[in-house]
């Protein structure tokens, strides 16, 4: 257990970083250009890159452990950060495409090393999310206070030495392995098509990749972006309150982690599917502040649900050597489901009335539903091997 909180503390000391430069670069960019196109461009660099480490994750994984692959990637995540520093034009998206690239590998890698580290794996998953999500309420307004109060400059470097921190933990946790790692055997013969192969043949691997895609799909009906839609456009009110719903959001995610911390036990995949369908014909249909940040509560909890219940199943029922090349598949099929979503959901609320948006969301979660039975179906019959 020691090695898995040397591990969490890594990524954590990373994601704050990570916020902190986004927000940083976000920022410096809108000031030099005036262009709030360019400040929005950045998510769609973070999800570029996140989609391509996935077509070169199991190739650099046959050369390198784990562990060092973790080292690596950090370590260069800190390099492009200094170029970062340096760089005053337009090219800096291509340097954050490179941060994502590399972050990339990071995120599949910690959640391999779970069933490695902890036998716990419900707990320590919810540990590990409930933590994310907390960074991401924490930093985001904090980071804008930082930047406000400084500059863009000292943020950046407040992020560099926050990565610097974060590389030296690393470097720490891959030398504690030994002791600590259940079994860390790879297959050095692992390629992205042996991968690809390993999730098409595998009914369990197939449809909890399904399941994850999907929902990532459906999901993005909840990005910030939509929200400011919804706030001006059907509940007319404040924007100010655009915050408070996105709080909402996360805060009900955190408290669903504490939850399945102490709990035995996740509500099924069905289950949350059903839950998210109930959130969006709420939003869709309410006139009515309080029970819009009501349906995005329920929504937060359901797909925290969801996250922290697949990784643990994934976890238990996929072999180790495995783990990590399921989970670069199922990154590289969520973000390009999150872009296809996102485009989607945009387009539509530029073109109907956002509470339709809404209620069509609710219609195409309705799949989810499926996906999640077959998946559980699937677990049943591993299991009962």
């Amino acid at each position: 257990m020691k090695s898995f909180y040397t591990l969490l503390v890594s990524q954590w000391l990373a994601n704050i970083g990570d916020v902190l430069y986004i927000v940083a670069l976000i920022a410096s960019l809108y000031q030099q250009t005036g262009s709030a196109l360019m400040a929005a461009s950045f998510p769609i660099a973070v999800t570029a890159g996140m989609t391509l480490s996935g077509l070169f994750f199991a190739r650099i994984l046959s050369r390198y452990s784990l562990g060092k692959t973790l080292v690596l990637s950090q370590l260069m995540k800190t390099v492009t950060l200094v170029l970062v520093l340096f760089t005053d034009s337009i090219l800096v998206l291509g340097l954050v495409v490179l941060i994502a690239f590399l972050d990339g590998f990071a995120r599949p890698i910690q959640a391999s090393f779970i069933p490695r580290l902890t036998t716990n794996r419900q707990q320590a998953n919810s540990l590990v999310q409930g933590s994310n999500q907390f960074i991401q309420l924490a930093m985001w307004p904090l980071g804008t206070m930082l930047v406000s109060l400084t500059s863009s400059t000292i943020a950046l470097i407040v992020s560099l030495v926050l990565f610097v921190l974060s590389t030296i933990v690393t470097i720490y946790f891959d030398q504690s392995l030994a002791e600590d790692v259940v079994d860390d055997v790879t297959d050095d013969s692992i390629t992205l098509r042996a991968s690809l192969t390993y999730v098409r043949t595998s009914p369990f691997a197939r449809r909890v990749t399904w399941f994850v895609t999907y929902e990532s799909f459906v999901s993005t009906l909840w990005i910030s972006a939509l929200l400011l839609v919804y706030l001006e456009r059907h509940l007319q009110v404040d924007t100010g309150w655009w915050g408070t719903l996105n709080a909402a959001f996360l805060i009900s995610m955190i408290a669903v982690s504490a939850y399945l911390y102490r709990s035995r036990r996740a509500p099924s995949l069905p289950l949350t599917a059903i839950l998210s369908i109930v959130a969006a014909i709420l939003f869709g249909m309410t006139a009515h502040l309080a029970f819009a940040i009501l349906a995005l509560v329920i929504q937060g909890a359901a797909t925290q649900i969801r996250i922290i219940q697949t990784n643990t199943v994934i976890q238990e029922e996929i072999p180790t050597t495995q783990l990590p090349y399921v989970y670069s598949v199922q990154q590289t099929g969520y973000a390009l489901a999150f872009s296809v979503g996102s485009l989607l959901f945009g387009l539509l609320a530029d073109g109907l009335p956002i509470d339709s948006v809404y209620l069509l969301g609710a219609f195409l979660t309705l799949p989810l539903i499926w996906i999640g039975r077959l998946t559980e179906q699937s677990i049943l019959t591993v299991s009962s091997v």
